[in-house]
């Protein structure tokens, strides 16, 4: 009987709980884990295929875009293997309203030095030795009950390194977050 009555108590604080919780930052960091993800694929893609992989984001259609550019003429050939990846709804490449990982000003969800374009979409890419076109900054934010959550990622271009971050919105501060 004790048992029972521990388990219908236990029962019912997990009624109340579970719909509490915030899955929001989670999710965040699975979007920006997934994105990482695909951008790490295409830098090992490039590196044992030897031929540079293209990588592009679709800005307003929320998608990204992975080219083996077999010939290596940075575009997009008939024979070329391509791949879209599109992000949840709900999820968008955006620009934070605060500075962004470098401590510049934002003005575009992918930026860097060096970042071409293909077809008008932003666009990275990853050469035979691991390296990528550009230093690189890619933002994405998700709709939250608060303000919207931002994470970012960021590429080096001599080692093709991707790390990514969390903005703190109480200090608009980026934090590291993985590596």
């Amino acid at each position: 009987m004790e048992l029972m009555t521990v388990l219908v108590i236990t029962g019912f604080m997990l009624a109340l709980a579970i719909p509490r919780i915030d899955t929001t930052k989670i999710h965040a960091d699975a979007v920006a884990q997934i994105i990482r993800t695909t951008l790490q694929t295409a830098q090992r893609q490039a590196i044992t295929r030897q031929h540079d992989v293209i990588v592009s984001f679709d800005t307003t259609g929320e998608q990204i875009r992975i080219v083996w550019d077999q010939n290596n003429d940075g575009k997009i050939g008939a024979s070329e293997r391509v791949q879209y990846r599109g992000l949840e709804s709900g999820i968008l490449f955006t620009d934070p309203t605060v500075k962004g990982v470098s401590g510049n000003t934002i003005t575009s969800p992918v930026s860097g030095a060096n970042v071409g374009t293909l077809t008008n979409w932003p666009t990275l890419t990853f050469h035979r030795d691991g390296a990528v076109s550009s230093d690189a900054e890619i933002y994405v934010s998700i709709p939250a009950h608060g303000p919207k959550i931002y994470r970012a990622l960021v590429l080096t271009q001599a080692t093709g390194r991707i790390d990514w971050y969390r903005l703190n919105t109480s200090s608009n501060a980026w934090v590291v977050a993985g590596q």
